[in-house]
Parts: structure tokens; sequence; C-alpha cells
């Protein structure tokens, strides 16, 4: 660990002390602040439990973190879990002014993974939002009573979900071939269609099709013709009477045993259990679970 806090005297920093429920069940902030970073300006640590958020207003600081080394301009934010190794530090002659938000609590280890599965740990986001957003939550400590928790786990969940849009945004806009793609699933949903199939009709290979659709929509082709079929499968059970086997059909899969064992897999109940639960009736075809 190495910490140089060269600071203007105009930087400050706030401890935030939120109440045993937001501490067990809610993203909850730990430290909030507002820095002017002079040149010596450094922070080298690993093993603190925190996840932290910092948004570059002016000048330039540099972030290395895992194998990545990001350059952080203004209107550039990171994500960074600091259990690991990190080190971050003014990357310029003149001040770097930042305002960051360390916080811990619900949901917030999953954020930075997916933040990083989406290309993290920064991303430029533009200007305006995060600034006013981190210091909101610093206002709301200055007045703090039985609201102040929840308004800033609302704050935290618009900032991450803000930094993942962003992260998403980056990406190429979806290429015409993807969406006629994603229409050739939703078209064969009964019958199915195989990798083969879409390659040779989009003239494609069959690797770069499996990786450019995973890149756009998240999903293997595979995973997207599931995922459409469950869907349907959950609208035939909630709002038609038709039975198992029938949906079975409908939607494409091989078998009822075969559907049976796919929709508990994702769904954690099966078939006839989520059409009771939904239809608040006791359900058709009791003999298939």
């Amino acid at each position: 660990m190495r910490i140089i806090e060269d600071l203007d005297r105009r930087s400050y920093s706030i401890a935030v002390t939120p109440a045993a429920f937001a501490r067990t069940s809610l993203p909850h902030a730990q430290f909030v602040g507002h820095y002017y970073a002079n040149p010596g300006y450094s922070i080298e640590r690993d093993m603190l439990d925190s996840y932290l958020l910092l948004y570059t207003l002016n000048g330039r600081g540099c972030l290395r973190y895992g194998n990545s080394v990001s350059k952080l301009e203004k209107g550039t934010a990171f994500l960074i879990d600091c259990n690991a190794y990190h080190l971050y530090y003014t990357d310029s002659p003149a001040i770097w002014e930042f305002v960051y938000l360390h916080f811990a609590g619900n949901t917030s280890e999953d954020y930075a993974n997916h933040f990083m599965k989406l290309g993290g740990p920064a991303v430029e986001v533009g200007e305006g939002e995060f600034r006013d957003k981190i210091m909101a939550i610093r206002d709301l400590q200055s007045h703090m009573d039985e609201r102040t928790d929840l308004l800033t786990a609302r704050l935290i969940v618009d900032l991450l979900t803000a930094l993942l849009l962003a992260a998403m945004g980056r990406e190429k806009h979806e290429p015409d071939y993807i969406g006629r793609i994603k229409r050739d699933l939703e078209h064969r949903l009964e019958e199915g269609v195989s990798l083969d199939e879409l390659a040779k009709k989009h003239a494609l290979s069959k690797y770069h099709l499996s990786r450019e659709f995973k890149k756009h929509t998240g999903y293997s082709p595979y995973e997207y013709l599931v995922n459409l079929r469950m869907k349907r499968a959950k609208q035939l059970l909630r709002y038609s009477d038709a039975s198992v086997e029938e949906i079975t059909r409908q939607v494409g899969f091989s078998s009822s045993t075969h559907f049976i064992h796919m929709f508990r897999t994702r769904e954690q109940t099966t078939p006839l259990q989520f059409r009771k639960t939904w239809q608040g009736k006791a359900a058709k075809d009791s003999n298939i679970h």
C-alpha cells in the first residue's frame, strides 16, 4: 500500500455512516468527495472492502487495474473493486479534479463484475449526470433523516445503471444482419433453425456469426432462441388452457420431458406450478410435472 494524498486545499471528503438496515440490505455509501489532486497525488493499494466509482471533471488521471491501463480524461468514469490491486494517480502537470464515491453492499459486486465484462474498468460517460448525482449523495449527508439511506441507495443504483449503459453504448451500432437473424429465430420458433442454416443464409462463417451475435445481443443464437421459446411458453401457460404437450410442440421443443427440464432449470419451477401460480387455479394436465 502506498498512499500520497497530495491535494489542493479546496478538496474535501465526507465519511458516511449508514444505518444497520442499509449496511446489510442496500448499496450504501462509505465516503464521498471532491478532490483537486496535485501532480504528486497517487493511490496504490489492495485489500480494501469497498468499490470505488470515480469521475473526472478536469485534468487527467491514470488508472492501473488488472491487466489494463486507462487514461482518465474529462468525462471519464471508472468502477473498481478495491480488494484487487489498483493504482491511480494524477497524470499531468496540472491539477486532476474528480468526484468519487466509495460504496459497498447489496449487488455491488455483481455490478462491478458485469461492468468488467462490458469492457471496464473505465468508460466515457459525458458531462453532468455523474457529478450531479455524486454531489446529491454528499448533500444528503448534511441533513440525515430516515429517508437518507434509501435515497442514497437509489442514487448509487442510478449511477451504476448509467455506467453500464455507457459501456453498452460504446459498442458499434447493431448491423442489419443481426436484426435479420433475430427475425429468423422469431419466425422459426416452432421448428427451430440450425447455426449452419443461419450462416449459409446470411453468408457468414459460423464463428463470425456466433461471435457477433453474442457481442450485440449478449446471447448465442441458441440461447436467444431458447429465451424466445421460454417467453412464448410462459405466455401460453398463463393465458391459455393448452396442455404442456401442446405448448411443447408450439414452442419447438423435441419432447415435453426436455421442455419441462429446461423450464425448471431456468424458472426454478415446473410449467404446471408456474401456471397454477399465475392463473390462481388448479392446473390442467396434473399428471405431467
